[in-house]
């Protein structure tokens, strides 16, 4: 196949969105396709990153196309503009009828806006791959520039600015997936909530969840194990949900309090929220490591060092990406999330998955772990069906079927 993968965010970057277009694209180069992406450049990317959080490299093979938006001052009038930027530069800057496919990575949403157009013009088809849902879970804001540019805007004209975009949001969402030749999402709430807004059927929509790059993973070398305790977290920490993500510093506190010899290690960016929490409850600086942002083998090869990971999330969707990351290493996992969301039911199907809500819970989790000596969070795991492999076959078939039909 010669696919077409639009995906803004892409190596150098290293963070959650482009890691499954990294592994895909490589999967694919892998089984003799050819690849072209088109993302942020990395002066683009240098405006939202630091240097050293750009260490990704671009697997040997793949042929890149350099974007560089310049974004405007009122965030949701630059989606838009955005949009019409991109299809745009689709169009005049690359040959689209070279291509079998285009694959295109939501979010962000932008891309949206051309694929419909492109399908028509040029016949391309194309796979819209949902890795969180876009405007049935949109919640557009305005900013407070629009309030300083104008004290006497009224209240009522900021909501009709707001309902105008969040419709136009929507149907730009409905045009490109009802004339998507294919749909991807995450986890089945996701597609049962994409079905039933835009009446696509079962043949046209499949569920590839994320996991962790099996392929990156095959040489791995762990890092020589620290002394004590040691929980890690890999990803966004105190983002999802900073009382949770609050009762879990604190639960690992308390236990070094007690003489424990235990710590906590983030591998990831440090939000400020996060100092301000560990000074506003006085907890022991020995208790929370930065280790900072790291590529991916280097981020999994201290994963591999600790004895328990925490995870704190409230999506009421799906599951994230950590978690495949954690299952990959089969170690007790201690989860700050409700009882009843998709990765609370995920992780209290394995034996050592601990469903905590307080810091008390917490502490009760890291003892039981400590006193009876788990290792494993469960011994009965087919850890190969977690892998992004087995997601990157499941997408590259709906592609190849996709091509086969007329």
């Amino acid at each position: 196949m010669k696919v077409l993968v639009i995906a803004p965010f892409y190596a150098p970057s290293s963070e959650v969105p482009s890691a499954r277009m990294l592994s895909l694209t490589r999967y694919l180069i892998q089984q003799g396709h050819q690849v072209t992406v088109v993302c942020w450049s990395k002066e683009k990317l240098l405006t939202i990153y630091k240097e050293k959080e750009l260490s990704s490299t671009i697997p040997d093979g793949v042929n890149i196309v350099d974007i560089n938006f310049e974004d405007k001052k009122i965030p949701i009038f630059t989606d838009l503009i955005f949009g019409k930027k991109m299809k745009k530069f689709l169009c005049s800057s690359i040959d689209l009828k070279e291509y079998e496919i285009a694959f295109v990575t939501c979010g962000p949403y932008f891309t949206l806006e051309a694929m419909p157009y492109i399908k028509s013009k040029f016949g391309l088809k194309y796979v819209l791959d949902f890795r969180d849902l876009g405007a049935l879970n949109y919640r557009p804001k305005l900013g407070n520039e629009l309030d300083k540019k104008n004290k006497r805007i009224l209240n009522f004209l900021k909501k009709l600015i707001l309902q105008w975009y969040q419709n136009k949001v929507f149907f730009r969402e409905k045009r490109a997936v009802i004339n998507a030749d294919g749909l991807i999402c995450v986890s089945a709430i996701d597609k049962e909530k994409m079905q039933k807004a835009y009446a696509i059927s079962d043949e046209k929509c499949i569920i590839a969840t994320n996991g962790y790059d099996d392929i990156k993973l095959n040489k791995i070398v762990v890092k020589d194990k620290e002394p004590g305790i040691v929980g890690a977290v890999f990803g966004k920490f105190m983002y999802y949900s900073r009382s949770r993500a609050e009762a879990l510093l604190l639960g690992i506190d308390k236990k070094r309090k007690s003489g424990i010899n235990i710590k906590l290690q983030h591998i990831g960016r440090n939000f400020d929220y996060i100092d301000e929490a560990i000074q506003k409850y006085n907890i022991d600086p020995g208790a929370f490591e930065k280790m900072g942002l790291k590529e991916y083998s280097e981020g999994m090869s201290i994963l591999g060092a600790a004895d328990f990971f925490v995870v704190e999330d409230t999506s009421p969707d799906d599951v994230g990406t950590k978690i495949y990351d954690y299952i990959y290493w089969n170690k007790p996992i201690i989860a700050a999330v409700p009882p009843n969301i998709p990765l609370a039911k995920l992780i209290s199907q394995f034996e050592h998955g601990y469903l905590c809500e307080t810091s008390d819970d917490i502490e009760r989790a890291i003892d039981d772990i400590i006193r009876n000596q788990y290792s494993v969070l469960d011994p009965s795991i087919d850890i190969a069906k977690y892998s992004r492999t087995y997601q990157n076959e499941k997408m590259e078939q709906l592609m190849i079927q996709i091509i086969s039909r007329r």
